[in-house]
């Protein structure tokens, strides 16, 4: 089953595929740092959501669930990687490539239930 209160955060993780200190192109995927970043400001914003970080990359032992992640396999297939980071709720995608946090928060806002919906779920 599909949790509408889990914030999931796909992501591909950072590499460089031309060496570290090549010239002709930068690291690809998301650094360590920046899924600190997205996941502490998610986690402040919806302090009653779980942000879930999912790693996509086979490689570095990345593991894809097709009920849960359907979604987001057909952006990978795509696109590759380079969709990352993903970000879905009740396994909708609301977000694709590096979010603007403001925007993010806002449209997943929308689509998390609300606090008086999580109440009324423990009685």
């Amino acid at each position: 089953m599909i949790e509408s209160n889990t914030i999931l955060l796909y992501y591909a993780p950072q590499s460089f595929p031309c060496g570290e200190n090549s010239s002709c192109c930068g690291p690809t995927g998301q650094s360590p740092e920046e899924l600190a970043q997205y996941q502490s400001a998610l986690e402040k914003a919806f302090p009653s959501v779980k942000v879930e970080l999912i790693n996509v990359d086979k490689a570095s032992g990345g593991r894809l669930n097709l009920n849960r992640d359907a979604a987001a396999i057909k952006l990978l297939n795509s696109f590759g990687p380079a969709a990352c980071p993903i970000i879905a709720v009740g396994g909708e995608v609301v977000s694709i490539g590096p979010p603007v946090l403001e925007e993010l928060t806002a449209l997943l806002g929308e689509k998390l239930p609300k606090r008086e919906d999580f109440s009324l779920r423990s009685k």
